[in-house]
């Protein structure tokens, strides 16, 4: 198996990607730790926190041995691209769908997630070689009830429901068809950053990853031997 279809099934499996988008380099290092100790696996350190190929490098490092992949966010160029994948991100995510950009990752077996958000828009980004499109912004072009409808006749693309996404919202998008959603300012509140309160966000990304985890444990129930 491809890297880049490791980290697809990477993404089915834990559908959330906790979003770090701050306007200081030290916090978002304290709200990926928080994120990290509670679970999300999937971490995406947008290229415009101040210093993020830095920390993307930083929590690389840190965290690969738990098994937390790091994707580069608002990746606008392919230079932005070649940036990230030295830092050691995995995913490329762009707010946008950028053919170069796409095509870079896949030449290096990185994942790509380009943003789209019309039906054109959306099977464009996927015959150019994304491996996920991101519907984004989802919450205002309709949530659920958006996908569920686009995705009558494009079921054969990978969504990913583009932030932000209320805790409450997971499981309706996840049920409408999403693979996973983005987390970002519905984890690290901006009250609870602006007060330091890394412990509630922790919290928040924990009952989070519960709710993916108490999906899977309906999905796959357990088996009895007699």
């Amino acid at each position: 198996m491809s890297l880049r279809n490791a980290l697809l099934e990477k993404a089915r499996l834990e559908q959330i990607i906790g979003v770090v988008r701050e306007d200081h380099a030290d916090i978002g290092e304290a709200v990926a730790d928080a994120y990290a100790r509670n679970g999300v696996r999937l971490i995406e350190i947008t290229l415009t926190t101040p210093e993020a190929f830095d920390l993307i490098a930083k929590l690389a490092a840190r965290y690969a041995d738990i098994g937390v992949v790091v994707a580069a966010g608002t990746v606008r160029s392919t230079n932005d691209a070649a940036l990230a994948r030295r830092a050691g991100a995995q995913i490329i995510v762009s707010p946008h769908t950028d053919y170069q950009v796409i095509e870079y990752a896949t030449e290096n077996d990185l994942l790509s997630v380009a943003g789209a958000s019309t039906p054109t828009e959306i099977i464009r980004a996927w015959e150019a070689g994304a491996d996920i499109v991101k519907v984004y912004p989802a919450q205002h072009l309709g949530g659920p009830d958006y996908i569920r409808t686009i995705r009558g006749p494009i079921r054969d693309v990978q969504m990913l429901a583009g932030g932000p996404v209320p805790l409450d919202m997971i499981e309706p998008y996840l049920d409408a068809g999403c693979i996973a959603v983005n987390l970002g300012a519905s984890l690290a509140v901006p009250d609870l950053v602006r007060t330091a309160q890394w412990e509630e966000i922790g919290r928040r990304a924990l009952l989070a990853t519960s709710i993916i985890q108490s999906r899977r444990d309906v999905a796959e129930p357990e088996t009895y031997v007699h």
